[in-house]
Order: C-alpha cells, then sequence, then structure tokens
C-alpha cells in the first residue's frame, strides 16, 4: 500500500508533503498506523466565511476566466458562493462555489 512506500522516505527526509483530508479518513487510515501518524502534523481548518470564500474565488477568478475564455463577474462569484453554501451540504466552501465557477 501506498503508505508503506511513503513511510520509510519520509523518515529519511527524502519526501515532504502536504496533504488534505476529511476527519473519518484520517481516522481511518492515519490513526491505525502509528509510524505513518508520527511522520505527519495534524491541523484543523475551519470552513471559511461566505465573506471569506467570494475573496478567495476573486482571488482565482483570472485562473478560471483564462482556463474557459469567459468573463466572471462579481455578482455570479457572490451567487456561486450563496447557492452553494446553501443547496450543497456535503461539501464546504470554497471548494463547492469553485465547482460551480468551473
Amino acid at each position: 500500500d501506498a503508505a508503506s512506500i511513503l513511510k520509510p522516505m519520509l523518515a529519511r527526509g527524502e519526501l515532504q508533503t502536504i496533504g488534505a483530508t476529511t476527519l473519518d479518513e484520517y481516522r481511518k487510515h492515519f490513526e491505525k498506523d502509528a509510524a505513518l501518524a508520527r511522520r505527519f502534523q495534524s491541523i484543523q481548518v475551519a470552513e471559511p466565511s461566505p465573506a471569506l470564500a467570494i475573496n478567495i474565488l476573486k482571488g482565482l477568478r483570472d485562473r478560471y476566466e483564462a482556463h474557459h475564455k469567459v468573463s466572471i463577474t462579481d455578482g455570479a462569484i457572490v451567487a456561486a458562493v450563496s447557492m452553494s453554501d446553501r443547496y450543497v451540504t456535503d461539501r464546504f466552501l470554497p471548494d463547492k462555489a469553485i465547482d460551480l465557477i468551473d
């Protein structure tokens, strides 16, 4: 499995990594493997507020405009955050709003 390949490289300092996972996935994969868990530091990151998510999307706007060859208005960003926050209940901001823009 991947943990068996990663642990020696992490222990020797040959690999540095940042990862993201859910709390359930962390418990499933890391808490059962103490050697793997020792090589990572867990940091809880709270979901940003809608206002902060709007700012995050504004910072990403140029990339998505260039990729899709479209113009994304402030109103579209606000709507993406608002609608995703209201209707997409199984994911978190800003990810769910980014998917609407994308």
